[in-house]
């Protein structure tokens, strides 16, 4: 049996910014010549589990234009499942042979006994971690389904990743807050709220459920009305006043036969003082007459 492929999500990532084919791990030169290309039909392959909600349409569209033009410059990635295709890698490119209405795509099969299995969901979300044009809402949605999948904490997955714990943690609160609003994991994803950036989330997040939608509005009106989302000033300023306040500890409140008793003790604490005081002013007294 053939050695499955190693799968590390960081170095994946820290190499993000470099991105080429070799950094699929399913098109590495190692296994290329292994692995010969072929046509398979669309209404074989499956897509399932992939983590990205996201796809802009007209990135797409493009995208099939371009396929149209200049051919497919790189096949997608299946495994055989069921008597069907799997897709492991190349949903735009896949979405975009269905929208030029293509009986069939240039695809790269995998051995199933190449591929650990239960880190192929893994693998997805780590693909599209390293997508230039993911969005930050499936970015963050991606991490927090990475986080859960190993029961880690952000700690543990930002040094899994190699980012910094301050910068999962704003990622995992954008993705908690998309989750909590009424606006849940299936709704339509071209809904303004996915395309409310992160920074803008972070000044959201001290809020309460109720206000958190009330901000989310806010941004989604001056969205529609401008063009464009409220700046994180002004969004800090709209929400200073929907921050839970620290409240003070109230004074208790002493019933009048508290209150009764209370100055009771207190004028026999005052009675004693005066008897001791007395008491005190005959002993310098006596004293004084001793020193003569």
């Amino acid at each position: 049996m053939k050695n499955k492929t190693n799968f590390n999500p960081a170095d994946i990532l820290s190499k993000a910014s470099n991105r080429t084919s070799s950094l699929n791990p399913f098109l590495s030169s190692e296994n290329s010549t292994q692995h010969q290309t072929i046509d398979i039909p669309i209404d074989l392959i499956i897509t399932e589990n992939n983590p990205r909600k996201t796809f802009n349409e007209a990135s797409i569209r493009e995208l099939a234009d371009s396929i149209s033009q200049y051919g497919l410059l790189q096949p997608i990635v299946v495994r055989k499942k069921a008597g069907k295709y799997e897709l492991i890698n190349g949903e735009r490119r896949f979405r975009a042979h269905k929208l030029l209405k293509s009986k069939s795509i240039p695809a790269v099969v995998k051995n199933v006994e190449q591929i650990d299995i239960t880190k192929l969901p893994e693998i997805k979300l780590v693909e599209n971690l390293q997508r230039e044009d993911l969005s930050e809402a499936d970015l963050a949605l991606s991490l927090q389904e990475l986080k859960n999948r190993h029961k880690e904490t952000n700690e543990q997955l930002a040094k899994r990743i190699n980012k910094s714990a301050q910068w999962v943690k704003t990622k995992i609160t954008h993705a908690e807050i998309l989750k909590e609003s009424s606006h849940n994991s299936n709704a339509d994803k071209s809904h303004p709220i996915y395309q409310i950036p992160t920074s803008l989330f972070t000044e959201i997040a001290p809020l309460d459920v109720s206000n958190r939608k009330k901000a989310i509005d806010y941004l989604i009106k001056g969205l529609e009305k401008k063009g464009d989302f409220p700046s994180r000033n002004d969004l800090r300023e709209y929400v200073r006043p929907l921050k839970p306040n620290k409240q003070t500890k109230a004074k208790p409140k002493l019933s009048q036969l508290e209150l009764k008793d209370l100055k009771s003790k207190l004028a026999k604490i005052k009675e004693k003082i005066s008897v001791l005081q007395n008491e005190k002013a005959m002993l310098e007294e006596t004293i004084r007459k001793f020193k003569k």
